[in-house]
């Protein structure tokens, strides 16, 4: 039997396998293809176009690149950030989005990491034919063409 407990099940999700961990990094799936309007979230891939929503990154300030976001003192701008994914990191959780990064103190770029749950997917990466097909296979209820 599966426990109640919470936190047996921070535990579980914590040392779960790192192929269960990935298919558990999902984000919001919104396109206008209309093969894939019933699906709801698909599971994140290097390459797919998405739209931070959250976070500092969420709302960039357009007046200034250097600052942006509320809790750097800035003012939030209006839209976010529209970039492919350049990294997905299992073991943490997090995924590196294209021009979305920090300054270090000693002067480097680094990239900041977001969570999925964050980001909304608006296209999907197209590299992959087989990766479409499941898909689409799941949005029609498993009838194949």
């Amino acid at each position: 039997m599966v426990s109640k407990k919470a936190g047996k099940q921070r535990q579980a999700q914590t040392d779960a396998p790192v192929h269960v961990r990935r298919k558990r990094m999902r984000s919001r799936l919104i396109s206008d293809e209309p093969d894939l309007q019933s699906i709801r979230s698909v599971t994140i891939r290097v390459g797919d176009t998405v739209e931070v929503l959250r976070g500092d990154f969420g709302f960039p300030n357009s007046v200034k690149a250097e600052a942006r976001g509320k809790r750097l003192g800035q003012s939030r701008g209006r839209s976010g950030v529209k970039s492919t994914i350049v990294g997905v990191d299992t073991k943490s959780g997090f995924v590196y989005v294209d021009g979305v990064t920090m300054t270090t103190s000693d002067g480097k770029e680094e990239a900041l990491p977001i969570h999925p749950s964050n980001l909304v997917v608006t296209k999907l990466y197209d590299g992959d034919p087989l990766r479409i097909k499941r898909i689409t296979e799941r949005s029609n209820g498993g009838a194949a063409e």
